[in-house]
Order: structure tokens, then C-alpha cells, then sequence
């Protein structure tokens, strides 16, 4: 990933911020500027998170557009690698599932049930929260099998991110409230 690249996205998803969009077209907006910067398969899975209690409150993906409910109930019932609210919880903010794995995703559920019908080796997840701490979603990015793993500059660049893209969600939902209660 080029400088050039990194910075475009960066201002882009800043833009974006500073807009006051809805929450679907913030999520939009930071798609298309991170496509280019941070290639993954399918496109950015977007969470929104309770910033209190860590529960996922709504979930966007264009080629996935509902979560099965089974995802869900998996997601905070069953003992697994690599969950949301742990990360979310992480001082790191920020993980992979071959991290989680010790470089072997299969030994993951989520991965056999979830991932691997839909075409994904790879899954990288997010934390975003604001500059005070809070956090206001986690952002999935996946690849496909045989692809490069995510790499360190990839993620640090993300981690970068992370506050804007969580005030974004953060407006995006307070706007959603404030005009469609």
C-alpha cells in the first residue's frame, strides 16, 4: 500500500466524518475509500456495537445484507475464536483469525460455519472506537483463500482509522434516532 494511497483513503473517510451522513451511507463512503487502500474479498462488513454493553445493534454488508440469526446467537453463546466483544475489549483493537488460531483458521467455528461457505480465508476485525475509548462498532474485512494475510501495515493503518470511522457510525446513529426515531 502506497503513500498516496493511504492518504487519499484517510481524507476521504475524514470527509466523510465531518458530513453528518446517515449511518448506510457513512458506511458507503468508508467502503469505497478503503477499498482501494486495504484490498479485500466481498465488501467491508460493518458492525454498530452498544458502546456499553458491546452488543452488535446493526450490521451492514452489500453482498450479505442479513446476518443469520444463528451467526448472532453463535456469536455470544458459543465459546470461539476470535469474537467481536473480545476484541472490542482488546487494548489492541484489532485481531485476525490466523492470529487467533495460531495460523490455522479451521480450528475455528465461526470460520467452518460462517466464513468458508461464503468464499473467505481471512478474517481481520477492527475495534472503532473514538479518541475517548468508546466503542462504536468493529469492521470486518476478509480475503479469500491463497490471498496475502493482512499485514502489519495494513492494520496499523486501520487501527489509524478507527476513530473516524467509529465518530462516523457514532453521527451516523444519532442522526438515524434524530430523523427516524
Amino acid at each position: 500500500m502506497n503513500e498516496y494511497t493511504k492518504r487519499q483513503s484517510r481524507n476521504k473517510i475524514i470527509r466523510a466524518t465531518s458530513q453528518n451522513l446517515d449511518l448506510v451511507t457513512f458506511w458507503k463512503e468508508a467502503s469505497d475509500a478503503l477499498s482501494s487502500a486495504v484490498p479485500s474479498y466481498l465488501s467491508p462488513c460493518w458492525f454498530t456495537l452498544d458502546p456499553t454493553s458491546l452488543l452488535v445493534t446493526s450490521h451492514y454488508q452489500t453482498e450479505i445484507p442479513e446476518l443469520p440469526t444463528e451467526w448472532l446467537a453463535h456469536e455470544y453463546y458459543t465459546d470461539d475464536f476470535h469474537k467481536i466483544v473480545d476484541i472490542a475489549r482488546s487494548e489492541q483493537g484489532s485481531s485476525t483469525l490466523h492470529e487467533a488460531t495460531g495460523g490455522n483458521p479451521s480450528r475455528s467455528v465461526t470460520w467452518n460455519e460462517y466464513m468458508r461457505p461464503y468464499g473467505a480465508g481471512q478474517e481481520l476485525l477492527i475495534a472503532l472506537r473514538t479518541r475517548a475509548g468508546h466503542n462504536w462498532g468493529i469492521l470486518g474485512l476478509y480475503r479469500e483463500p491463497n490471498r496475502p494475510l493482512f499485514d502489519t501495515d495494513e492494520i496499523q493503518f486501520l487501527r489509524e482509522l478507527s476513530p473516524y470511522l467509529a465518530e462516523g457510525a457514532r453521527h451516523g446513529l444519532l442522526l438515524g434516532e434524530a430523523t427516524d426515531p
